[in-house]
């Protein structure tokens, strides 16, 4: 026979037992909603990258096109395009409008690295240790040569330069629209050069670089002395492109708000069953 005491004993386990159970339901409950988040972030962080990809291919198609024609801007505008739910934003260009890490002359540089907003001795100085890196120094530089960096070498890809002394990821954020690599040109050309990259020019001011900017649109391809630059003191820096070297950057967002982004640098090569090798494809 169960006594009183026995009894709610008894009661009080059954309770612990079921406060247990339902704990462990709970934390299960919380462990299959996190594992079926993580599911869907994956889901849609891999739908982000293939349309970023898609795109960038897709806008390779159009430079193909539109390089035929001979009327197109590759500035770098970029240009919606629709994958099914997704957002992807997709700009072609032209690389012979930024600034060639590997080959530019300081006062490029300095100017480049000032617009961008850097105090003029400290853009000289930034200036300097590019120039040392790639194995170019100038005796207008005002680091010591023990200042120089262990690695000397051109720069292989843009984003090797963020890793200089003092160039942190806010810095590189700014200028990365604007360098290149490719171009192997010590000017820039300033129908499809960025806002940032004629604001280096010497001379350049910024009512002169916006008003052409909403000019040139029109403009297409002209010559560096009629490019409506003529008044700058120097036109040292200015250049036609050949066009040649293009840089296809797509960005997906999804409906979740997952981001992708993918960049196609390809060299167009003129050959009617071989006309463009790729140079470098980066997801970022």
């Amino acid at each position: 026979m169960t006594r009183p005491g026995e009894r709610g004993a008894v009661a009080i386990l059954a309770l612990w037992a079921m406060a247990i159970v339902f704990a462990l339901a709970v934390a299960a409950g919380f462990a299959m909603r996190a594992e079926t988040a993580i599911v869907r972030n994956e889901l849609a962080g891999a739908r982000a990258r293939y349309a970023a990809e898609g795109g960038a291919e897709l806008g390779l198609a159009h430079l193909l096109a539109r390089r035929a024609t001979g009327k197109s801007l590759f500035d770098g505008t970029p240009e919606p395009w629709q994958d099914g739910t997704i957002r992807v934003s997709i700009a072609i260009a032209d690389e012979a409008g930024k600034i060639d890490l590997n080959v530019a002359p300081l006062p490029l540089l300095a100017g480049f690295l000032t617009a961008a907003g850097e105090k003029e001795e400290a853009a000289l100085l930034l200036a300097c240790r590019i120039l040392a890196r790639r194995g170019t120094p100038s005796q207008s530089c005002p680091e010591p040569p023990s200042a120089a960096p262990e690695r000397v070498a051109l720069f292989a890809a843009p984003e090797e330069a963020a890793q200089l002394p003092g160039f942190d990821d806010r810095l590189y954020q700014k200028i990365a629209c604007c360098v290149t690599v490719l171009s192997g040109a010590s000017a820039i050309d300033p129908v499809v050069a960025p806002r940032l990259a004629l604001l280096a020019l010497p001379g350049a001011t910024a009512a002169l670089v916006d008003g052409w900017l909403g000019a040139r649109a029109s403009l297409m391809a002209m010559a560096p002395e009629a490019s409506g630059f003529a008044g700058l003191p120097d036109t040292t820096y200015l250049t036609v492109s050949p066009l040649r070297d293009f840089t296809i950057t797509a960005i997906a967002t999804t409906p979740e708000g997952a981001h992708a982004r993918a960049e196609l640098s390809v060299r167009l090569t003129g050959q009617v069953n071989h006309p463009y090798d790729i140079v470098a494809f980066r997801t970022p």
